[in-house]
This record gives C-alpha cells, structure tokens and sequence, in this order.
C-alpha cells in the first residue's frame, strides 16, 4: 500500500484510528442504550406503581379531612366528591366530635421476614434483601419461607443469566406473638439446587443445616427493634452462610404524618455478623461460636459491621429501597400482589461490593440478587 504523507501523519494511520473510534463509540452507544432502557423501566415501574393506590383503607372505615371554606379539595389535595343523601338519613348517626376519631385510621406497622405488613393483616412488599428489619413480627403469618439467590458474572457473560450463581433457603416459625413482642426460630439450607461447572459439583441440595432465633420488640406503631441470628447453630458442618447475628432498628414515616397515605418511608439501621459483616468495614471480632461461618476452608474471625437499608412503600402492592450490607450496596424492587396472600418477590441489583472498595460497578460487572417469599 503507498503512504502518502500529510503533515507528518499517514493516511492509514488516520483511517485505522478512525475505525477504532468507530468500533468504541458503537461498543460505548450500546451500553448507554441499555442503561437507558433499564433505567426509563425502573422509572415508570415506580411511577405507575406510585398511582396503584395512595390511600390505605381499612372496611368500613371513615375518611376524616379537614375542609377549608369555599374549598373544593380535601385538606390532602384531593378532589372533593359529594353524594346524595339517602331518604332518612341520621348524621349523628355517623358524626361524632372530632377529636374522638383522630386515632381512628392509624396503622400498626409489623414484619414478615423481610416485608412489611400493615395493621396485621394487610400483606405489603419487601423493605430490604438482607438486612433484618426491626419492626415486630406480625399477629396472623406465623410461618414464612424464602429462597434467596443471587447471579454471578465472568466476563462476556451475560447479565440476565444466572452464570452459576447461589440460592439458599430460609424458613421462619415466629410462635410466640404478644401485643408488643414476639419471638420464634428460623432454620437455613445452604443449598436449594445442584450445580456443576467445568466437570466440578456444587454443594447438594439440603446438604448446609442451620438454625436461629430472633426477638423483636414495638417501641411505637411505627418503629420496632429485632434482636437475633441466622444460621446460628451449624448441624452437619458445610455450612457457608455466615453466622448471622444482628440487633436492627426500623421506624416508619407516612406522607404528610397521615396514617395510610402513601408513599410510606422506612429506615432500618443496625449492626450485624457473618454474611452482614463480610465488607471493609468492621470491628470487634472474636472467636466467638466458632467464627463467622462464611467459609467451609477456613475459619474466620466472627465481626460486627454496620448495615442499613432505606425504603419508599408506594402501595401496598410495591416498594423499592437502596441497602448497603457490609459486602453490597443494591437497588431493589419488590411486589406483593395480593394484599391478603403473603407471596412476594424481589429482585435487585447490585451496584458496588467490597472486592472493589466499594467502587461503583461497570455495566459489564453488574450482578443481580433475587428473593421469593411466601408464609402461612
């Protein structure tokens, strides 16, 4: 090939960058063009969501607003709507001060395993993926199980695909529920399935037994604390899911401070071991029940580390929240699509983990997690 040359520059060198920057931008625009999509889905997933339903209702209750003078909207914003009396109709039937009824639609905010239930029986969403929340257990679902799991990613592999990634089974017994506390034993599988990569078996299915306990305590209707422990005791030795010890603290914020308006805002803050303390960031470490469980090769120190979730309720069918749990900061999403059958679903994404300092992942390294839960 002849090189003619232009200022010092040939012009096949110019025509091979050309095809590079080419190359890169298409690579580049496909990636944007995926995050895009996934971000606009996120977007108007949480948006129709947010319109499912904002106001909690319970049967036969009354709505009490305050209405201003020559007002046509409640004192919420929302749109007055008159009826007709009916023929015989009695208001101090109905109407009473008041004052009397300022507690009359006030929710009681309880736990299920990860989700919240709402005035005991109204079966809402997940508030977070690991981290145990602190509102107590709730009055009527004794029994809940969950399968959580989570995707793996080596390079050029897909993101939708699980790529051998882990699930672990969790089962919850809460048998004593008082009006103010509560308290029960869980047990842990570490394996629900059986995998085999490049020739080498995984764990088998059931192998890994455990079981722990938890505590929770109301403090108010809309804040609670949680003391306990998953995957506490080990029974046959080849279990890796940590000894999760935790002591958390929730506490529930409604709009505008009006019980059942939504969106509702949770927080959940606490300390945690094992799988809840696998990140940088951590302390007071012993050798205490035999070290942190998380892996079967060797034994290491058992650690306290800080955790925290944070999550909007839109209604009482969806929720998404942001968790940091020593080893992951995630984004989540969770639906439960009947209010009076506890079955619900999350799946999150995992957005930084500690192998990398916490470093905000490519879209080439992003991971999911995913939980299922159902109780009884």
């Amino acid at each position: 090939m002849q090189f003619i040359k232009i200022n010092n520059f040939y012009i096949k060198s110019i025509f091979i960058n050309l095809l590079k920057i080419k190359e890169n931008y298409k690579v580049f625009f496909i990636k944007k063009k995926l995050l895009l999509v996934f971000f606009i889905c996120f977007y108007f997933a949480i948006s129709s969501s947010a319109e499912e339903k904002k106001i909690l209702v319970k049967e036969n209750d009354v709505i009490w607003h305050t209405i201003k003078k020559n007002s046509e909207e409640n004192s919420d914003g929302s749109s007055i709507k008159w009826d007709e009396l009916e023929k015989g109709f009695n208001p101090n039937d109905y109407l009473k001060n008041p004052k009397e009824n300022k507690n009359k639609n006030e929710y009681a905010l309880g736990s299920l395993n990860r989700s919240i239930i709402f005035d005991q029986y109204i079966v809402g969403p997940d508030i977070s993926w690991m981290v145990p929340p602190g509102l107590s257990w709730n009055g009527i679902y004794a029994f809940d199980g969950s399968i959580r799991g989570y995707s793996r990613r080596k390079k050029n592999e897909n993101f939708f695909g699980f790529n051998g990634g882990d699930a672990v089974g969790q089962f919850y017994y809460q048998f004593l529920r008082k009006e103010k506390y509560s308290f029960g034993i869980n047990f842990g599988v570490r394996s629900v399935y059986g995998y085999e990569s490049d020739g080498v078996s995984g764990s088998k299915i059931g192998e890994g037994l455990s079981s722990g306990f938890r505590y929770d305590y109301m403090i108010s209707k809309n804040s609670g604390f949680a003391i306990g422990g998953e995957q506490l005791l080990h029974f046959d030795g080849l279990t890796d899911t940590g000894r999760d010890l935790y002591w958390t603290f929730s506490k529930g914020w409604w709009k505008k401070d009006q019980d059942g308006v939504f969106p509702l805002h949770i927080a959940t803050l606490g300390i945690g071991t094992g799988k809840l303390a696998e990140g940088n960031i951590k302390g007071l470490c012993s050798n205490l029940l035999g070290g942190s469980g998380t892996e079967l090769a060797a034994q290491r120190r058992l650690c306290w580390a800080p955790i925290f979730s944070l999550a909007r309720v839109y209604s009482p069918k969806h929720s998404s929240f942001f968790e940091y749990n020593s080893k992951r900061f995630i984004l989540g999403q969770s639906y439960s699509p009947f209010e009076e059958i506890p079955l619900r679903g999350t799946i999150a994404i995992v957005l930084s983990d500690h192998i990398d300092n916490y470093k905000l992942h490519n879209f080439d390294e992003l991971t999911w997690v995913f939980r299922l839960s159902l109780g009884f």
